[in-house]
């Protein structure tokens, strides 16, 4: 949120701080300054709001009540741009409005202003809007934007000649179109919420305004709309449509219902100062639940023990003063009714976090936590969970951490990020699955034969969250009397002993090899209290050991096999290997050994396979054979080696 110091200045009688010392106060005790910047003569203050604040503090109002509490500095009761001045006509009352959702809608005002001149704006309203980086429109539609930045109302102004018959507030009709302000069509679901007259929708709630009903040159009677939606409903509507905007931003981070009728106040007012032979008609609304203040009771003790100061009665209470609560004194208790707009403050927590931050965290004492118990033991599942991997670790598996959305499953999601990612996944062996068969592709890369896997992890079910372990085998390279399945019983049987149990656990099998899921938490259920986590035998990381990067790009595997003398090391071999290949033959490893009888003498085969790949491209078949004619000839022609 972009805030100018001249205008926060309109907001008091006395001089506001220097921006330096503003931009200290607001990163110490409200919040993170992302950047300051020095505009025509203005200082342009970035401030990043959370959503936790983000219902009173987008706005210039918000943002100069905390700096009257930060500084000291009264505020005025009524800016100077906002006269007391308003000129109402009975003949303006013909606006109906019909709310069909108040759920989604609760609460619309509207206003007619007749006789009014779209032109451009004057030269303060320009400069209050760009200094934010607003480009000015027109002096109607700026003055909207002008209200919504200073006090946090979204407000909408529609041509009233373009308006057909009653101004409705209701759901869009599934495939319902709409022309936007940007010329944009726009096609509606039955989900979105609408501004309608009888023609069909003139604005999207909360989000953009139509085409149909456009303030345009020749517009001369207005109807001006202050409204209020429910966020999530806005929200889902903007980010489905991917129409996020600072109307959409207040909206969807919820502003209180009773804002509405101080924006519309204000653009009225400000409307007819700018345009003095204006008439305003008297405004109309639905509001079906008023919103009412609420009482937040905090005992001042219990405020400072959870900040962590000493704060007396009085102290808290100034605190909260300040802030436009009112403050009552019931026993050793406070009772507290925040401001309208504080929907921050609920709890007494929220209460203990004001003064807090208003007092400083800068000035809390350091103290180290009370020192843990020592026979504190680990959550049981985590431990058992360590355990287990412990026991697949040595046997030779890797732990896997696989994607928790998957296509399909019991739990969906509303806005997936990709048509593979729509749901919460109801088993661990869809991708487990998948792992095994793609570290099979790679398994020279790999230099394994065997690909064995697993991981624990939740699973997300009709029942609940479950914690389940996975564990898969794929073999590569075929063995006599082995086989995936046998490979993964033998495996779990191991798991059972260690841990005292039987695991049930159901092996599935097919072109993946074999797999299996067990139900972690009721296997966990059946063990014996668990113990410390060093019995698990942790070790800190070597230090000696460091992360390698690996490269995206694609391999090429080439196999050489050469007779030489019986008396001829692998080594030998391997360094001619790695002398000729360069640096994109990444790995070179002898597969396979035997020796045969020639006429002249006993030799031996040696088989190597290599690996080449590079880190920048990838690599053509070409240039890799060129590599293993340079092999070749190095072993035919200076070391008279033969080649199979």
């Amino acid at each position: 949120m972009k805030i100018s110091h001249k205008w926060l200045q309109d907001y008091f009688v006395d001089a506001l701080p220097v921006p330096e010392k503003l931009t200290d106060l607001f990163t110490v005790h409200l919040c993170e300054v992302e950047g300051v910047e020095e505009k025509s003569g203005d200082t342009i203050y970035d401030l990043k709001i959370l959503p936790d604040r983000a219902h009173y503090l987008l706005s210039h109002q918000g943002v100069a009540r905390e700096v009257s509490v930060l500084t000291g500095i009264a505020q005025k009761q009524e800016t100077g741009i906002f006269a007391k001045h308003n000129t109402i006509s009975e003949d303006l009352t013909g606006i109906k409005i019909d709310i069909k959702d108040t759920t989604l809608c609760r609460r619309y005002l509207a206003q007619a202003i007749s006789g009014v001149k779209v032109q451009a704006s004057p030269d303060w309203l320009k400069q209050s809007l760009e200094s934010l980086g607003q480009k000015s429109i027109n002096n109607i539609v700026d003055v909207g934007n002008y209200v919504m930045f200073d006090v946090g109302q979204p407000i909408h102004v529609f041509d009233a000649d373009k308006v057909k018959g009653e101004i409705i507030v209701r759901l869009a009709k599934n495939d319902e179109k709409i022309t936007l302000l940007t010329g944009q069509e726009t096609a509606l679901k039955e989900t979105d919420l609408v501004i309608a007259d009888s023609e069909g929708p003139l604005a999207i709630a909360g989000v953009k305004g139509g085409k149909r009903a456009e303030v345009t040159s020749s517009t001369t009677n207005l109807i001006i709309e202050a409204a209020n939606f429910e966020p999530a409903s806005i929200r889902k509507t903007s980010t489905r449509l991917n129409l996020r905007n600072d109307s959409s931003k207040r909206f969807e981070n919820e502003i209180t219902p009773a804002l509405a009728g101080l924006g519309l106040e204000k653009i009225v007012k400000l409307i007819l100062q700018l345009e003095p032979q204006a008439v305003a008609g008297s405004k109309n609304e639905i509001y079906p639940k008023p919103v009412t203040t609420w009482e937040v009771v905090a005992e001042p003790e219990y405020v400072s023990n959870l900040v962590g100061v000493t704060a007396s009665c009085d102290d808290i209470s100034a605190i909260l003063t300040k802030m436009g609560c009112a403050v009552k004194k019931a026993g050793t208790n406070l009772t507290v009714v925040p401001p309208i707009d504080r929907l921050d403050m609920v709890i007494p927590e929220d209460i203990a976090d004001e003064v807090g931050r208003v007092l400083g965290y800068d000035k809390l004492e350091s103290k180290l936590p009370a020192e843990l118990p020592t026979k504190l033991l680990p959550n049981k599942v985590f431990y058992y969970g360590e355990l287990v991997k412990n026991i697949l670790l040595q046997s030779g598996y890797s732990e896997t951490l696989l994607y928790a959305l998957v296509p399909k499953g019991f739990y969906q999601i509303i806005y997936p990020l990709a048509s593979d990612k729509s749901a919460l996944r109801d088993t661990l062996l869809t991708k487990l699955e998948e792992a095994l068969v793609l570290n099979a592709r790679r398994a020279d890369l790999l230099s394994l034969s065997t690909i064995k896997i697993f991981e624990v992890g939740k699973v997300f079910r009709a029942e609940g969250e479950k914690m389940m372990l996975a564990i898969g085998v794929l073999i590569v390279k075929k063995k006599k009397g082995v086989s995936a399945d046998s490979v993964l019983k033998e495996d779990i049987l191991a798991i059972g002993n260690v841990l005292g149990v039987s695991l049930k656990a159901k092996v599935v099998t097919g072109e993946f090899g074999a797999m299996c899921e067990v139900d972690f938490d009721e296997l966990v259920s059946q063990l014996a209290p668990q113990k410390n986590l060093s019995d698990l035998g942790f070790e800190p990381l070597p230090s000696d050991k460091k992360y390698q990067k690996f490269s995206l790009y694609p391999y090429i595997v080439r196999d050489v096999a050469v007779f030489v003398p019986e008396a001829t090391s692998e080594a030998e071999v391997h360094e001619l290997i790695k002398d000729k290949a360069t640096e994109l033959c990444i790995k070179s490893e002898l597969f396979d050994v035997f020796t045969e009888e020639f006429p002249e003498e006993k030799k031996k085969s040696l088989a190597f396979r290599l690996i080449f790949q590079s880190f920048e491209r990838t690599l053509e078949d070409k240039e890799v054979n060129e590599i293993m004619d340079a092999i070749y000839q190095e072993m035919k022609l200076k070391k008279d080696w033969q080649i199979r």
